[in-house]
């Protein structure tokens, strides 16, 4: 985003973190992780994470 006005360390790192790919990441490896080790509900809770997150607007 350069559109003339600087941005502060603190700004570009927040944005990083506040990419939505980075989100989306975490809970496809932890989904992916449970299933690896049979962990039944935990899977199910990241892939029930994983599309309350798309469905809610935020990707």
């Amino acid at each position: 985003m350069d559109d003339g006005v600087p941005v502060a360390p603190a700004g570009r790192a927040r944005e990083a973190l506040a990419e939505p790919l980075l989100a989306v990441t975490a809970l496809a490896m932890l989904a992916t992780a449970a299933a690896a080790q049979d962990a039944v509900v935990l899977g199910w809770a990241s892939i029930g994470a994983l599309a309350g997150y798309s469905l809610s607007g935020s990707v």
